[in-house]
């Protein structure tokens, strides 16, 4: 029986040679700066994009995969009757989740299960992670759509952005507008609730961040454990480490993933976001 493919879009933020070590498919979104545009993570790195950030008179925006980039995809998959899993971000944030319905009533056989996360980023990116050591291990799709769905139900998500400008500008406020007008020297938290950006809580200070964060993800482990974890960050990297040393001495985690928001998640947040994304087994 052929092993099943897992199909993840960019914004799950899979480091490459992850992804490429497990034989995750990766289908990228696209950022635009004025009538420029770039491939996600192929044609525009992270570090590069927050640079262009910086110095583009333009501000960027996203688009999603077509139907047709699904669609090549699958076929491409299915052609020796593997079947296929496809993961991506929340229906709420993106239009990417209906293009990949699309793409599947394209092509029109075999077997393909698209999962809306409701959420972004490693959120989605770990569940495809897991998922495809299964497949590799021999476990059917019916199996990972279990497997997947139960991790998606253990997984939290919080990030700390700089500014809520970003999430403005591109309309994924979401139920944070409720904390827009807040003073300077506050710093939100935020998390996803039914598939939409939320407020958790408002942390004053930058230098209370990391520590909040901490006890926040105590608080949601509870008397369980932290099982697979991940820290993501926009062009941030020592309050991505200083995350990571911090969650790592306070819960014993030992095999973490750090790394990068991407170019399409970075034009949401905006630079100087740190994230953390934590199962509870």
């Amino acid at each position: 029986m052929a092993q099943v493919k897992i199909v993840v879009d960019s914004t799950s933020d899979i480091p490459r040679n992850l992804a490429e070590g497990l034989d995750i498919t990766v289908v990228p979104l696209t950022v635009h700066f004025g009538d420029r545009e770039y491939v996600d993570w192929l044609e525009l790195a992270p570090l590069e994009f927050y640079d262009l950030l910086e110095t583009s008179p333009h501000h960027p925006y996203t688009s999603p995969p077509t139907p047709e980039a699904f669609a090549e995809v699958y076929e491409r998959l299915l052609a020796d009757g593997s079947p296929v899993l496809s993961l991506h971000i929340s229906g709420g944030l993106s239009e990417t989740v209906r293009q990949a319905e699309a793409g599947k009533a394209l092509v029109g056989r075999g077997e393909i299960e698209i999962i809306d996360s409701r959420v972004v980023s490693m959120a989605c990116g770990l569940p495809a992670i897991v998922a495809a050591r299964a497949a590799a291990g021999g476990a059917g799709l019916p199996e990972l759509v279990s497997l997947v769905r139960g991790f998606l139900e253990r997984t939290s998500l919080f990030f700390a952005v700089d500014t809520l400008d970003y999430l403005v500008r591109n309309g994924r406020i979401g139920r944070a507008q409720a904390i827009l007008g807040t003073l300077l020297a506050i710093k939100p938290v935020l998390t996803i609730v039914d598939g939409l950006v939320a407020p958790y809580e408002k942390v004053r200070g930058e230098k209370k961040i990391i520590p909040r964060m901490v006890e926040i993800m105590g608080q949601m482990l509870g008397s369980g454990k932290a099982g697979e974890t991940a820290i993501v960050h926009a062009a941030c990297l020592d309050k991505a480490i200083a995350l990571r040393e911090a969650v790592c001495a306070a819960f014993g985690v030992k095999d973490l993933i750090l790394c990068d928001l991407g170019a399409v998640v970075g034009t949401h947040s905006g630079p100087g976001t740190v994230g953390m994304v934590f199962e509870k087994v």
